[in-house]
């Protein structure tokens, strides 16, 4: 295809960020861009995309939800009729709301769903669920959901997609304040501050982190060579306890609506 796509994600571990570019690879465009807005320099930037182009966009589900941050941040990406296809990755449980919520707040921004998919990543708070995902199956099911979007996109494409969540959505529960514990091995390569999507950790000390910016999203703790990164709250213990006990034995599967 001669259009241009655009490929925007937040993606603090990765997993998202390989979903969307595998739907992509499937969508065979040769017009490529991608906005990372796992970057804090990205989400403080506006967007405005034409009639002509087509947006792909993927977010991690948390709580069933999208995540609360990038509310604002999508409110700055504006389309004209433009064309979407709505992504949301989730830990093995459910993502409920999410992909709803996504595709609804950017319809109103001037989008015009197309497709829409709920695919799984690893957790971010263990590796006890849907560890290693996405994995080789789910990569080659994105790029079949992929070419099934191009197909569409041949045709003449009437009316907008319908996926499954309910309005009004998920109440969206209060965060408690927590931040990863630095064990003495670390060697402060900075690493871990490089890659926080939040800018919770300090570049100066990476042992030090500002628990009411972290959103638990474990990139520091998947990330750090030395393995010195850890939670320990009991509020994290406690839902990942409940998550290895009923989530772990099972193995979702992506579902996509066109």
């Amino acid at each position: 295809m001669d259009r241009k796509l655009t490929i925007m994600y937040f993606s603090p571990t990765d997993t998202t960020e390989k979903i969307v570019n595998a739907i992509a690879k499937g969508m065979d465009i040769n017009c490529v861009q991608t906005v990372n807005l796992t970057d804090p320099q990205a989400r403080r930037q506006n967007y405005a995309f034409k009639r002509d182009e087509i947006v792909l966009v993927g977010v991690p589900v948390y709580g069933g939800r999208i995540p609360g941050f990038l509310t604002p941040v999508f409110e700055n990406i504006k389309g004209e009729d433009t064309q979407a296809v709505f992504v949301a990755v989730y830990g093995n449980r459910a993502f409920e709301d999410a992909l709803l919520e996504l595709k609804n707040t950017f319809e109103e921004n001037g989008f015009a769903g197309i497709a829409a998919g709920a695919f799984i990543g690893e957790h971010s708070n263990t590796k006890k669920v849907a560890g290693g995902r996405p994995d080789v199956q789910d990569i080659e099911t994105a790029e079949k959901f992929g070419r099934e979007i191009a197909e569409k996109m041949k045709g003449i494409i009437t009316g907008k997609v319908t996926v499954k969540g309910d309005f009004p959505y998920k109440e969206r529960k209060a965060a408690v304040p927590m931040a990863p514990d630095t064990s003495e091995s670390c060697i402060q390569c900075g690493i871990c501050a490089k890659y926080c999507p939040m800018e919770a950790i300090s570049f100066s000390d990476a042992k030090k982190t500002d628990p009411t910016k972290c959103i638990r999203c474990s990139s520091c703790v998947k990330r750090c060579p030395q393995k010195a990164k850890s939670f320990h709250h009991e509020a994290f213990n406690k839902i990942t306890e409940w998550l290895v006990e009923n989530c772990s034995q099972i193995r979702c599967e992506p579902e996509w609506f066109i």
